[in-house]
């Protein structure tokens, strides 16, 4: 992306669905509310003045009838229809002379219809110039007239109509009276109308709530995908959109957790290939290196001898006999060691399969007691089983007696002093025996404590290849160790050295 895309890109301005959802409800309906008030404002004036000419023209039956009477009753009646509709009459006759106008302050003593009118003065008239032209009927006409007097500017929402042909009456009702309705009720509706939009906005707000909440859930859970986290899926929702939308995120996490998991899988595994493939090649190189230094001996002696045979076979029969044995036993060294490095390879490429079975800790430390019984009694050596019979473990039997017999044979091997050695096992935790091989004597130099677990290492190096020492025991036992997943490890004490490994306790 060019940097002038990427800067215009970090100044967007982000706002919130909720946010921007409301603000554009709430925009579309202020402008409807506004537009309902401007042309309310409007067009209610217009209504309001038809309503009112319609409801106070309702007394044109009633004038009429009232002027048709003609009796001294006619101003008391007028009187009450002009208060009733707040409304001003003018009763004009022939030649358009007025004849009556309830305006009138002078003495009336005739009503307006005898023939005997009397005929009022022209001031009497209203001075006035048509506005707004309402409509018309066949007999009635509607106006907005202006008031045209002098220092006046009132305007009069006008009717009229004609008895017969020669008798016309108009009606006057002051549009500031309209006006004055039409305002309160305007500011009325614009009161009712801010209350209503403020809980319609509330109501708005909870409803989109209700909508975006999903949605908010769905953008945490879909950043927490683009973090390999999968462990939060979409709730089912009874919005169809949202719900299928829903589904499709709870599907591509599904996909793209388990094509992780199997990415995992694949990586360990190649992970694992790889550290095999550097176990087997540093094993390579220490078998080579062990086996051509501890090779080079025997074979150097096998020479010589064979040499020696060949001299000695025909001279003297007896030399050659002590000749093929020296070979013989440099041969079973050669292969005592070729088999033990091979034990180590396999172990440790991870080649060799485990077979687990419960078994006897006891058992099997009695029986390699038992075995070399008379050698430890010819040394004068105690040994004593303090193994628990209850302590049942679970692993590969076969090669966890490896263990034992190998740190057994080292115990016998460098015992001193009393010349103890002590089998005991104790509990670790609900999962573990740890097994320990105690012998009496020297203890361990603190550099060689480490070095003891490597191939061919010798911490006594007074102990001879002719004994059959070429340092692997040891190793042998570590690499067991780290197959089962299990520590060992060695303690010096003041009379002697303690060997202990860990074995897998065996739960029913």
């Amino acid at each position: 992306m060019p940097k002038k895309e990427k800067n215009k890109k970090k100044r967007i301005r982000k706002v919130s669905l909720n946010r921007k959802l409301l603000s554009i409800i709430a925009l579309v309906l202020m402008s409807i509310l506004i537009s309902i008030l401007a042309v309310t404002y409007k067009g209610l004036d217009i209504i309001y003045l038809m309503y009112s000419a319609v409801n106070a023209f309702t007394g044109e039956r009633e004038i009429e009838d009232a002027y048709k009477d003609a009796d001294a009753g006619f101003f008391l009646t007028m009187d009450g229809i002009e208060r009733e509709y707040e409304i001003t009459v003018e009763i004009y006759k022939k030649d358009n002379n007025l004849v009556y106008s309830s305006s009138y302050k002078g003495e009336m003593s005739l009503p307006p219809y005898n023939d005997s009118f009397i005929e009022l003065p022209d001031t009497e008239k209203k001075n006035y110039t048509e506005v707004m032209d309402l409509g018309s009927t066949e007999r009635t006409h509607f106006s907005l007239r202006q008031n045209t007097e002098e220092g006046r500017n009132s305007e009069y929402l006008v009717g009229e109509w004609k008895i017969d042909s020669d008798v016309t009456i108009r009606i006057f009702k002051l549009k500031s009276v309209v006006d004055a309705t039409v305002k309160l009720t305007v500011t009325f509706i614009s009161i009712i109308s801010v209350i209503i939009l403020s809980v319609a906005l509330i109501v708005v707000y909870v409803l989109i709530r209700h909508i975006t909440k999903p949605l908010a859930d769905m953008s945490k859970i879909t950043h927490n995908m683009s973090e390999l986290n999968f462990t939060q899926k979409c709730a089912p929702n009874n919005i169809a959109e949202i719900s299928l939308l829903s589904d499709s995120i709870n599907d591509m996490s599904e996909s793209l957790e388990n094509a992780l998991v199997d990415l995992r899988q694949k990586n360990k595994k190649l992970q694992d290939d790889i550290e095999q493939e550097k176990t087997i090649d540093q094993l390579r190189k220490v078998f080579i290196s062990g086996v051509s230094h501890e090779l080079k001996t025997p074979i150097a002696i096998i020479q010589g001898y064979a040499e020696g045979l060949k001299l000695f076979m025909e001279t003297d029969p007896d030399m050659a006999e002590k000749y093929c044995d020296t070979i013989i036993n440099e041969t079973n060294r050669m292969n005592s060691l070729v088999m033990k490095l091979l034990d180590i390879i396999k172990y440790e490429s991870g080649e060799y399969k485990l077979s687990y079975t419960q078994f006897s800790i006891r058992e099997v430390i009695e029986d390699w007691f038992e075995r070399n019984k008379k050698r430890l009694e010819k040394e004068e050596i105690t040994a004593s089983n303090e193994v628990d019979e209850s302590f049942i473990g679970f692993g590969d039997l076969f090669i966890l007696s490896t263990v034992l017999n190998n740190y057994l044979t080292n115990a016998e091997t460098h015992v001193g002093g009393d010349k103890k050695i002590i089998a005991t096992a104790k509990e670790i935790d609900n999962n573990r025996y740890r097994v320990s091989i105690f012998n009496t004597g020297s203890q361990i130099a603190a550099k060689d404590i480490d070095q003891i677990w490597n191939s061919f290492y010798r911490a006594d190096k007074a102990m001879s290849r002719s004994q059959g020492h070429f340092g692997l025991g040891l190793a042998i036992v570590a690499a067991i160790q780290k197959l089962h997943e299990q520590d060992y490890g060695v303690i010096n004490h003041d009379d002697g050295v303690e060997f202990w490994f860990d074995v897998k306790k065996y739960i029913e």
